[in-house]
């Protein structure tokens, strides 16, 4: 997959095109993937991916932007991961696209600059200032500009309770309040999160602390199954409980503590990265249930 950021920079005369956030690449977020590559053969055109560069709310409301499931770096990975994909185009999102009409998006970025054919995306796709740009906006627009849109329902995750609808905004619910397990069924993978590590001193015990950015998705203080690996080094991850760390509101940023795991070579100033397998007992409650246990 080529990751470009300027549409002037594709050379093609026709293509399949899917546009979103995509953040975290979950279940839902592969079914349309398959559709554009199923597309994209069936037309033997190249299957692009378009997706923005802040959130469109970090520009538009800061405060109501979501916590991030996945970095930019990340969410390129595994949208090549697929195989799906073979250009990602990176779209800068700031006030000046924020205006601009869908009219305007689609014949000048769209059609005239990638050569739209065929356009898959979700059944609840807007673009466009105000998201003009609806479904059904935009089958009309395609009549005259020679592209078809296919609205493609939301799956629902049966794996989870209620068999409710994929998406990101779910799997950031499910994260946030603890449910990891739902979470990664969701993903189809364990939710991971990136940082630096540090040590301090607790007591006479030194422990290591991984800092995460704030913008991140994290699940709630607490202690998490999980592993951990630092980055750019060959070998498996360590099994770990992750404690996550209640955050300080003028620190702006998630504090994962490994409480065991503690013997896998990190130092401070470290990459390192965490994956969260399930949410588990706190550790004074598993101290105490084994002894309760070792009492009877």
């Amino acid at each position: 997959m080529k990751v470009i950021s300027d549409p002037h920079e594709f050379n093609v005369s026709r293509s399949v095109v899917s546009i979103g956030m995509f953040d975290g690449v979950h279940r839902g977020h592969r079914f349309v993937l398959r559709k554009l590559r199923e597309r994209a053969l069936s037309l033997r055109a190249p299957a692009i991916v378009i997706t923005f560069d802040p959130h469109p709310l970090a520009t538009l409301h800061p405060a109501s932007c979501p916590a991030f499931i996945t970095t930019l770096e990340d969410r390129i990975a595994l949208l090549a991961s697929t195989r799906h994909v073979d250009y990602c185009l990176v779209l800068r999102f700031d006030r000046e696209r924020s205006n601009e009409m869908a009219n305007n998006f689609v014949r000048r970025t769209l059609v005239n600059m990638l050569g739209m054919r065929s356009l898959i995306v979700g059944e609840n796709f807007a673009c466009g200032s105000g998201r003009q740009g609806n479904i059904t906006y935009l089958g009309n627009l395609g009549a005259g500009l020679g592209f078809d849109v296919d609205p493609l329902p939301l799956m629902c995750d049966e794996s989870i309770a209620n068999g409710v609808h994929c998406s990101s905004t779910e799997t950031r619910r499910l994260i946030q309040r603890g449910d990891i397990a739902s979470a990664n069924a969701m993903l189809d993978r364990p939710h991971e999160l990136s940082g630096t590590a540090f040590t301090l001193s607790v007591g006479t015990c030194r422990v290591t602390d991984i800092v995460v950015p704030g913008a991140m998705c994290s699940p709630p203080a607490g202690d998490n199954a999980g592993t951990v690996k630092k980055q750019d080094v060959e070998g498996p991850w360590t099994a770990a409980i992750l404690q996550v760390q209640e955050q300080h509101p003028q620190i702006g940023a998630h504090r994962v503590r490994l409480l065991v795991g503690n013997d896998i070579d990190i130092a401070p100033g470290d990459a390192v990265s965490v994956r969260f397998l399930d949410s588990v007992k706190p550790v004074a409650n598993r101290v105490a249930s084994a002894a309760m246990a070792s009492a009877e």
